[in-house]
């Protein structure tokens, strides 16, 4: 079994399992052996209903923008790396990849 790899400073996204678009975007804001947390810092507003009534909007802010702590062996919460704060640093330079710098857009 796999596990996530994410340290604090990382942007990570959570995407929707089907079509594999961003549905929350957050920062790694500490990290352990066995979890990390995150701060959401923004959702898709399509998908989450934000258009849709004043309801959505308040709802939307109190628990999609909430901190969460993911166990590194949870395998279904569909996270990515959208860009490591590690990628500079001398120890990974010869590990950098294209993908770990991709930008994601929320709609």
């Amino acid at each position: 079994m796999s596990m996530w790899t994410f340290k604090t400073g990382d942007l990570i996204a959570k995407t929707h399992p089907l079509i594999k678009k961003p549905l929350q975007i957050g920062l790694v804001i500490s990290h352990d052996i066995d979890t990390f947390l995150i701060k959401w810092t923004s959702f898709n507003k399509d998908f989450f209903m934000e258009k849709e009534g004043d309801i959505f909007k308040e709802l939307n802010k109190t628990f999609l923008l909430d901190t969460v702590q993911v166990h590194r062996a949870n395998m279904e919460a569909n996270l990515s790396l959208l860009n490591s704060n590690y990628s500079n640093d001398k120890r990974n330079r010869h590990n950098r990849t294209p993908r770990a710098n991709r930008q994601a857009s929320l709609g």
